[in-house]
């Protein structure tokens, strides 16, 4: 090293736990009650699952079901072993102090159990169909992030006092003061998107079945005794009873795959739905209170959507689009029984964009839509299913045609869709950024504008002046949001927030690069297959039937809808833009490293406490001591610095998104809207043959690795399901936008949690009223929270605050958390549901482009090292007008009952309040106090560490004790 590295972290001293205060010793008696107990040490697992006896640290025989079902379950110690922990020192690594009653919540199962009906039936293969499904979900689950990234208004009571925060000002709030809800324009948009991706859905399996299986693998049969029908090679001998039949016949039956998936894919997502009869605490049932504070403190916010509306407009605009594809057609010679069936299927799906968008039952506020909502919902559903009936009769009613009819809405709906899609998503860019809910609202001109110059170019097929023209107005539509966020990026207006308050935008533009490219394999990966095999001669079957010609198409014969190849073409794109992007914002500062002459010194966590004594002991001082200068550090010593410099690179999470992001953004704008716009041979812009032919093979890889890692899930020795990391934050989000996203989980688990927290502080388990009302107001809860778990956590001390149990002191509970996202994740990406104004911690600015993406901060010099805000000394005066945070309700006197453990080895856990030093955030030690043989600890092994017990301590100590 060439001088002493800063920030290295402090040498261990006497153990804390004898200093005066706090020997245990000298702790108060606990008072008579359950197990003698006083504080209910209730540990939540994170986005790991880990298992109860895991998250109690015992064997697997030493813990017992004390309350719930199979989603969401109470665990505790068994009693001998409850009673041996009781007995150990302080500071073992498995002692339980004597006034505490440790318990352990899993809530791993309630995400985790979605299936397809007959799904242990059809065993395995059923597994990796519902794993493909959750992986065909995933867009959906952006769109539900999209929603809960934008800015969301504060509720009006009707008093005239919205009570508007700083990120939602009363001005903006978009509500008038009759406490009357109205519609909001980027609420109206994300779900119009939502719309979207059901259709691009319906549209792409239409495809496939009606258009490449219907129109062009099965040809019309010839006429005469000795009649054929000729059909691909690889069509499946099920099928060719569907080839003999006419072609109106033949499409009306294969319409019911789309309508079948999509009621699949409706089971998918609510197969997991959380089972809960009651959404509220079991002290506080039936209890209203007005709507206050930001989202997470409001009563409504957890209580189960009133979505029903939401999902019968989207499946009558499913059925509708399905009705449309079959009817919308251009026969040789022959008419439809009813041709204005496609123009009735557009006012269906119109109708349910309008009833999408004016949804207003949610922001947390406890408001019940309007009766005609619900049945204005159900006759769209009605209506779209009347006209998928109708369009099915008329198929059959139809004669058979001289020559194969074109399916024009099949062509046409899917590109119109895609623009309107990563137009809606282009605007998200700028929707916190716009500064009144009127500039807001003028945005919604981008997707408008450039779906009508696309539509324009492709139903009127105007010559190619007038065509480049209107290409051109759409790309700059889509484009004038980027304007926006750069001069937001450049004048650094947001930094606190995530991708500089482009978040909305960066969610959806994923979402909907997700969607194109699932569309484009499935189109695509069925058309390669089904341009191959082995020609065979038509059998002769007597006289009356038809018999099947098997021959290898012409390869221009079963072509697909060229949108297809253009969201293939783009995906190639996002590929090579993100991998460029990814080793510019990731690798780059790691290979830096490399070539450093030294390697670069990353400091540990301040306040890291380590043990004094025992096995891991030495391994800590090593660890602790100050490396020395001339004869370098130790070898216990840079296996923890090599960890922390794989944490620093793995942090720099937020730069990858937003590379995916701006690469869906080119390949939108670069190679989507000019390739869509083309006809033939006279569109703006040509496809490159090298770029046209990496398509398949790039889908084929990601197909490959869909089905890998579905395989995977399913035979239970790799990840429960595809992306399970992305899917439990996916899960978290009520699902507000979609109503076929992931279900989300945190509706269950923290009225649940809170529930449980209440009846322990009113001492409900005991049944003597005297004893009751003695021991109750002793009572104190520390939430113990890994991971997502802490976010779990602050949310039922939030709601607790926003809906109140009359008679219940506040003040007696604690936050001990570990392993976080809360402060750069999660406040960052989400800031009106976990930024400063909620937590009432100091904000934080993103990673920087360097190996260590917080060094600037570390050292006290870099943006957002300083705290922007004062964090809350206490409880706002009720009318004071002062925002209720998450700080404010854990502060009762001179530090708030929180702190927060953290290493710099830890790729997922971050400080809550900043890297200097303060009175919430300590380090941990680096290394697993647990372990047999030394091992540096990353993200687990939390509680078994010697800064574990410590902080436990100190949160109680900080709690009231009446």
């Amino acid at each position: 090293m060439d001088s002493a590295p800063p920030g290295t972290p402090t040498s261990p001293g006497p153990d804390p736990r004898r200093d005066p205060g706090r020997d245990p010793e000298e702790r108060p008696a606990p008072a008579p009650g359950a197990s003698g107990a006083t504080v209910l040490e209730l540990r939540i697992h994170g986005i790991a699952n880990a298992v109860p006896h895991s998250s109690l640290d015992l064997p697997r025989g030493e813990v017992t079901q004390s309350d719930g079902d199979s989603l969401g379950s109470f665990w505790t110690p068994r009693p001998e072993a409850e009673a041996r922990d009781k007995a150990l020192p302080p500071g073992h690594v498995h002692a339980i102090r004597p006034d505490v009653r440790r318990e352990a919540y899993s809530w791993g199962a309630m995400a985790r159990l979605g299936g397809l009906p007959f799904g242990g039936v059809l065993g395995l293969v059923g597994t990796v169909a519902v794993r493909l499904m959750w992986a065909a979900m995933v867009p959906f689950g952006l769109a539900n992030a999209g929603y809960w990234a934008r800015r969301i208004p504060a509720p009006d009571t009707g008093s005239g006092a919205a009570g508007g925060t700083a990120a939602t000002p009363p001005a903006d709030a978009g509500r008038p003061p009759s406490g009357r809800l109205v519609p909001e324009a980027t609420a109206a948009l994300t779900r119009l998107f939502a719309l979207g991706l059901t259709l691009l859905f319906v549209s792409a399996v239409a495809t496939v079945a009606l258009s490449v299986v219907g129109t062009r693998c099965m040809g019309l049969a010839t006429p005469g005794p000795d009649s054929v029908v000729p059909v691909c090679a690889r069509i499946p001998d099920v099928l060719y009873g569907l080839a003999r039949m006419d072609v109106g016949d033949r499409l009306a039956l294969l319409s019911l795959v789309p309508v079948l998936l999509v009621a699949v894919l409706v089971l998918v997502a609510h197969g997991g739905q959380v089972r809960f009869e009651s959404k509220f605490s079991v002290m506080r049932a039936g209890g209203v209170v007005p709507p206050s504070g930001p989202p997470l403190h409001r009563a409504g916010f957890w209580s189960q959507r009133t979505g029903s509306g939401l999902l019968w407009a989207h499946l009558g605009a499913a059925l509708a689009l399905t009705g449309q594809f079959l009817t919308w057609t251009r026969y040789a010679d022959v008419g439809l029984p009813m041709p204005g069936l496609p123009v009735a299927a557009l006012v269906v799906i119109l109708g349910a964009c309008a009833l999408v968008a004016l949804r207003t039952d949610d922001d947390g506020v406890q408001a019940h839509a309007p009766r005609w909502k619900g049945r204005a919902a159900l006759a769209v559903f009605a209506a779209g299913l009347l006209v998928w009936v109708l369009a099915c009769w008329a198929a059959f009613a139809g004669p058979q045609p001289a020559r194969m009819p074109a399916l024009i809405g099949v062509d046409l709906v899917p590109a119109l869709l895609g623009v309107g899609l990563f137009g809606i998503a282009a605007t998200g860019l700028a929707w916190r950024t716009a500064r009144h809910v009127r500039a807001v609202a003028a945005w919604t001109l981008v997707p408008v504008v450039a779906t009508l110059c696309v539509a324009v170019v492709l139903v009127t097929e105007p010559g190619a002046p007038l065509r480049h023209l209107l290409v051109g107005l759409a790309m700059l539509a889509v484009l004038s949001p980027a304007v926006v966020v750069l001069v937001a990026m450049l004048l650094r207006r947001r930094v606190h927030e995530g991708w500089n308050g482009a978040g909305p935008g960066v969610f959806l533009l994923v979402s909907a690069a997700a969607a194109a490219v699932y569309s484009s394999l499935l189109v695509l990966g069925v058309q390669w297959f089904l341009r191959t095999g082995e020609p065979a001669a038509p059998e002769p079957l007597g006289e009356g039937l038809v018999g099947v010609v098997r021959r290898v198409p012409d390869p221009d014969l079963v072509r697909v809808p060229p949108v297809y190849t253009e969201f293939g073409t783009a995906s190639v794109v996002i590929a090579l833009v993100f991998l460029v992007l990814l080793v510019v914002a990731l690798a780059g500062p790691y290979v830096m490293d490399v070539l450093r002459s030294r390697p670069l010194w990353i400091p540990a966590a301040p306040r890291t406490s380590g043990p004094p004594y025992g096995p891991a002991a030495p391994a800590w001082r090593a660890v602790a001591d100050a490396p020395d200068p001339d004869g370098g550090p130790s070898p216990v010593l840079e296996r923890v610095l090599r960890g922390r410099q794989v944490a620093a690179m793995s942090h720099r999470a937020e730069l990858a998104v937003g590379a995916l992001a701006a690469a869906a953004y080119v390949a939108a704008v670069v190679a989507h809207i000019p390739l869509i716009a083309q006809h033939d041979d006279t569109g703006s812009v040509q496809i490159p043959l090298w770029l046209s032919g990496l398509a398949v093979p790039a889908l084929g890889v990601l197909a490959a690795t869909l089905v890998v890692s579905a395989m995977a899930g399913a035979a239970g020795g790799g990840p429960s399901r595809p992306w399970g990391l992305l899917w439990d934050l996916l899960c978290f989000l009520p699902r507000s936008a979609h109503p076929f996203g992931p279900p989300s989980y945190a509706e269950r688990v923290v009225p649940e949690v809170r529930s449980r927290v209440d009846a322990w502080l009113a001492g409900a388990d005991l049944t003597d009223d005297a004893e009751r009302a003695r021991v109750a107001p002793t009572r104190r809860v520390v939430l113990s929270a890994h991971s997502m778990g802490a976010v779990l956590a602050a949310a039922v001390v939030l709601i607790r605050a926003g809906n109140p149990v009359p008679g219940l002191v506040d003040g007696r509970i604690g936050l001990l958390t570990y392993g976080t996202q809360l402060r750069p994740f999660f406040g960052r990406f989400f800031p009106d549901l976990l930024g400063p104004t909620t937590t009432g911690t100091p904000p934080c600015t993103g990673p920087a482009w360097s190996a260590d993406p917080w060094g600037g901060q570390v050292l006290g010099s870099g943006p957002g090292a300083d705290p922007a805000a004062p964090l809350t000394p206490g409880r706002p005066e009720p009318g004071s007008g002062e925002q209720v945070t998450l700080m404010s309700l854990l502060t009762c006197g001179a530090k708030p009952a929180w702190v927060n453990l953290w290493r710099r080895t830890d790729f997922l856990g971050f400080p809550v309040v900043g890297y200097g030093e303060n009175e919430t955030d300590r380090g941990a030690e680096e290394m697993d106090r647990s372990a047999y043989l030394f091992a540096v600890a990353a993200h687990s092994g939390y509680q078994s560490s010697w800064a574990y017990h410590e902080a436990l301590d100190e949160v109680i100590s900080r709690l009231s004790r009446r």
